[in-house]
């Protein structure tokens, strides 16, 4: 159940009537973008609402703060669930003053369930998502396996620890190359271990039974075509092997292109030929 909250400073304040809001706006408000922010806490990081004011100021968009609470029906008689309400109010009404001084709208929503899915189901609403902000307490393979939209995390430092977070940027449009490349990768150590295993296979088979391969390989006539086999089944598989191997640790050969032609072009036009001299001269006899 999604609960809406916007105009923190009317009258109304959050969540205290107790009743539920949809994502429709007004038919003015429909082409807006929107920043959605999500974190899985009830109260908001400051460094998240700085981040997000200062691109919405920038860009002149508007934003969705959205609250997750992901553990809705924890077995503690729902005192979770009150104290999350609790600081999802008080972190309201900070960002709302901190939306005020740069003049940016924001609406809050209080959410229950996965994040993924929260952040899938609100990309579709008639609101206009342009982007994702994520606190770093949400994993980003949840959103971005969901989100057709491109999703940010925040740097901060945690006060408490000193440790500053990694910034990772997620762009749908490149998900296609991603899921080849860490498919690839899968399938190489796959094949490594396949044709790795085969090798070895073979080796031990020809070198624990010499007798029975040589008593075939010697014996002439059709048999003449074995050790051929032979040295072409090992070089097939050991070759496999070794390009599987240095492809799974991501060494690939150097792809050398052929050098482009440029064409020469002589000029074909005539040259035009020294002019004699015609004009009258002087000339002094003695």
């Amino acid at each position: 159940m999604a609960k809406t909250y916007s105009n923190i400073s009317s009258t109304n304040p959050i969540g205290r009537d107790g009743n539920s809001g949809d994502l429709r706006t007004l038919p003015d408000q429909k082409k807006t973008p929107f920043i959605l922010v999500v974190t899985r806490n009830g109260h908001m990081p400051e460094p998240v609402m700085e981040y997000a004011l200062n691109v919405a100021d920038r860009l002149k968009y508007a934003i969705l703060a959205v609250h997750i609470n992901t553990l809705p029906f924890f077995r503690d008689g729902g005192e979770r669930s009150m104290l999350f309400s609790l600081a999802l109010e008080e972190s309201s009404i900070f960002f709302e003053e901190k939306a005020k001084a740069r003049n940016v709208r924001v609406e809050h929503l209080g959410e229950t369930g996965k994040v993924g899915k929260v952040v899938k189901r609100l990309c579709y609403t008639e609101k206009r998502i342009e982007f994702v902000i994520i606190d770093q307490g949400i994993r980003m393979e949840e959103v971005t396996s969901q989100s057709p939209v491109p999703v940010f995390s925040v740097i901060y430092t945690r006060p408490e620890t000193g440790e500053m977070t990694t910034n990772i940027h997620y762009n749908p449009m490149n998900r296609g190359e991603l899921s080849m490349s860490t498919t690839s990768r899968k399938r190489h150590v796959k094949n490594c271990f396949v044709f790795g295993g085969l090798t070895a296979a073979m080796y031990a088979t020809v070198f624990t039974n010499p007798e029975v391969f040589m008593t075939y390989l010697t014996k002439g006539g059709f048999y003449a075509l074995l050790p051929v086999a032979v040295v072409l089944a090992v070089s097939y598989a050991h070759g496999n092997f070794t390009n599987s191997f240095w492809s799974a640790l991501g060494i690939e050969g150097s792809k050398v292109s052929a050098p482009k032609q440029t064409d020469i072009r002589q000029d074909t036009t005539p040259s035009a030929g020294v002019r004699k001299d015609t004009r009258p001269r002087a000339e002094v006899r003695a």
